[in-house]
């Protein structure tokens, strides 16, 4: 990883990094905001995970707040630099921006795994028993895998190299299924 960023000309791993450690610290301000503190963070090849044994023990809207706050922060990040960009026209701050947007969008999926599955899990388990809310997150998270993946499949055929899309989907697959 030093490797890669030592010679990413571009800041692009910089860039993504800065971006998922802004959603993070989203969640972790929320968190910390409603008097909860993180058993302990989780760092993989794939995510980082943040161990909350108090999940599910604040107000619905609390808890809500805390889900969806790596999402704000992106949202709100790419909304500052904003007119960064349009006074200066950097492209860091235009590739800030991009990043920023594509996190929070694919982070607000309502897939399991993600903040917007989350989300959705908690608003059904106000009205359901969390057995049912829980097969409805498993549907929901298919139905939206399956053209995620599919397009995947589309974006690597038609660029012959772009495989992201594609290996993104699998792993929430493979997620979903040791979930199961």
């Amino acid at each position: 990883m030093t490797c890669v960023i030592l010679y990413d000309s571009s800041l692009s791993v910089v860039i993504c990094f800065v971006s998922v450690l802004l959603h993070e610290c989203g969640h972790m301000i929320l968190m910390y905001c409603f008097g909860r503190k993180p058993e302990r963070i989780r760092l993989t090849l794939f995510d980082i995970a943040i161990i909350d044994r108090g999940k599910y023990k604040l107000d619905f809207f609390r808890e809500t707040a805390v889900t969806l706050g790596g999402v704000s922060a992106n949202l709100a990040a790419a909304l500052v630099c904003v007119p960064l960009f349009v006074q200066t026209g950097s492209q860091i701050a235009e590739r800030l921006i991009s990043t920023n947007l594509t996190l929070a969008f694919f982070n607000i999926l309502p897939v399991y795994s993600l903040d917007g599955g989350q989300a959705l899990s908690l608003l059904l388990c106000r009205y359901l028993d969390i057995r049912k809310a829980l097969i409805i997150c498993d549907i929901v998270s298919v139905i939206v895998l399956i053209p995620l993946c599919t397009f995947g499949f589309y974006v690597l055929i038609e660029t012959g190299y772009n495989f992201s899309v594609l290996l993104t989907s699998v792993y929430l697959i493979i997620v979903l299924i040791r979930k199961s």
